[in-house]
């Protein structure tokens, strides 16, 4: 099992902005020393729900601030952007990180970011296909050209190279039967982050992924399959409660409202599921997320929540959302510090002692 940190930068908007990144580079810091194997970063636009918009710059940083931790974007949204330039971007934050780089791509799901950038949402699909095609040829190290129906290149040949061969792990954000497919058919790692989602749909998403795989001649345990869920950890069970509860139901408010589904935000095709999780997080209490969808507790509930998924969801890399709706740096730290101390060596004892 390995162990992540995931910053969805999502805060109340009223800390100074700067402090927030000062904040999360310390954090980083403090995650290598403690021994957490990556942090990952997401792209989002335009709301305080998450204030990063270039994942792949924030990675440049962490790779001159850090020595070992693997970094991973989860993820860049390859729809809104031209891919050869991510290719270029991630290529050069492996040369800056000597081959740390995790690349997370995804499709993009909130109407406010394809408004944003005046991009039709029935188009995603479509587009991040695409957009797939041409970030392989661009890895594959040759001279190439594409004339596609959304972006064209000529004689285009990627520098500098990534350190990584051929390339750096590539994940992508899977929650429907053709986002598996399309991961299966390129033998690809996917991102799962069941916010309140129960573990039954959890295992049927992972059965669907897993038939694929499995149909292109692939194992999936053979390979990293990480998953986010919002963790906190304390002495106590009262204690993580108190913390965590606040943060955790300010950011199921606030995510609501960037879903299709919210008021002014239409629902296109394809992304009627989010609705359904829209509908869902408006219902969400604190006891539920603590059942459920997070992982709110002392060590060995913590651990305990873990082991779950790692045993009958396939996860073999936890990464953990500490710093969640406006949770302070102190908080966060308190945290982590306390899950590398004791959750962490739980896990992995217990896992070796299934393995034996």
């Amino acid at each position: 099992m390995q162990f992540g940190m995931m910053y969805l930068f999502s805060e109340f908007g009223e800390k100074p902005q700067a402090q927030v990144f000062k904040e999360f580079l310390e954090e980083v810091e403090l995650a290598e020393e403690l021994g957490f194997d990556s942090v990952w970063l997401p792209e989002h636009h335009f709301s305080v729900y998450g204030m990063l918009g270039d994942t792949l710059t924030l990675a440049a940083a962490i790779a001159q601030r850090t020595k070992r931790i693997k970094i991973g974007t989860a993820v860049v949204l390859l729809p809104l952007q031209h891919p050869v330039r991510v290719a270029e971007q991630a290529a050069l934050v492996d040369c800056l990180s000597e081959g740390r780089l995790l690349l997370g791509v995804g499709r993009a799901y909130q109407p406010g970011e394809f408004a944003g950038f005046g991009m039709d949402p029935a188009e995603s699909r479509p587009r991040f296909f695409e957009a797939m095609d041409i970030l392989l040829k661009c890895f594959s190290g040759e001279k190439f050209s594409h004339q596609g129906e959304f972006w064209s290149c000529n004689d285009v040949e990627l520098y500098p190279k990534p350190v990584q061969k051929p390339y750096p792990p590539i994940y992508m954000a899977a929650v429907s039967p053709p986002s598996y497919q399309l991961a299966a058919q390129h033998g690809l790692s996917i991102l799962r982050a069941p916010r309140f989602t129960s573990l039954d749909l959890v295992q049927e998403q992972w059965g669907e992924y897993t038939k694929h795989m499995s149909e292109a001649g692939l194992d999936p345990m053979a390979q990293d399959q990480p998953m986010l869920m919002q963790t906190f950890v304390a002495e106590t069970e009262a204690a993580a409660k108190d913390t965590a509860e606040p943060h955790a139901m300010w950011y199921h408010e606030l995510f609501q409202k960037v879903l299709p589904g919210a008021p002014g935000k239409e629902i296109h095709p394809s992304y009627e599921i989010y609705d359904k999780v829209r509908e869902a997080h408006a219902r969400v209490t604190y006891e539920d997320l603590a059942n459920w969808g997070s992982a709110f507790g002392t060590p060995e509930q913590v651990a305990d929540r873990i082991l779950t998924y790692a045993n009958e969801a396939g996860v073999n890399h936890w990464m953990s959302e500490m710093k969640f709706g406006g949770m302070s740096h102190e908080e966060t730290k308190r945290s982590m510090r306390l899950f590398a101390a004791e959750v962490m060596p739980r896990v992995r004892e217990a896992l070796a002692g299934q393995a034996a």
